[in-house]
């Protein structure tokens, strides 16, 4: 019989991707198992997720909120966006 292993799936992700927020993937993991998901499809999409160099926990919240509907961000969105919110905050901060 196969158990689900979040909290031990959640620690490989750590260690595999420390740039992902993990408590996302927390949250995604529960939003697949709402969705019905079951733990083998969860642990596979993540697998997969965590061996893509432009995933996020974000693809595996979307995939289980809308399981039909698969939206890919451009290449680069990620990085941008990161770079955008870094500019606008180092900006807040240097103005008086």
């Amino acid at each position: 019989m196969i158990q689900p292993a979040a909290r031990e799936l959640v620690a490989l992700a750590a260690a595999m991707r420390p740039e992902w927020d993990h408590d996302v993937l927390s949250s995604a993991f529960v939003a697949a198992k709402n969705a019905g998901w079951t733990w083998t499809r969860t642990f596979s999409t993540t697998a997969r997720l965590l061996t893509d160099e432009n995933a996020s926990p974000w693809d595996l919240k979307r995939a289980a909120a809308s399981p039909f509907r698969r939206e890919e961000p451009e290449p680069g969105a990620t990085r941008r966006g990161a770079a955008l919110a870094r500019e606008l905050l180092e900006a807040r901060t240097a103005s008086p």
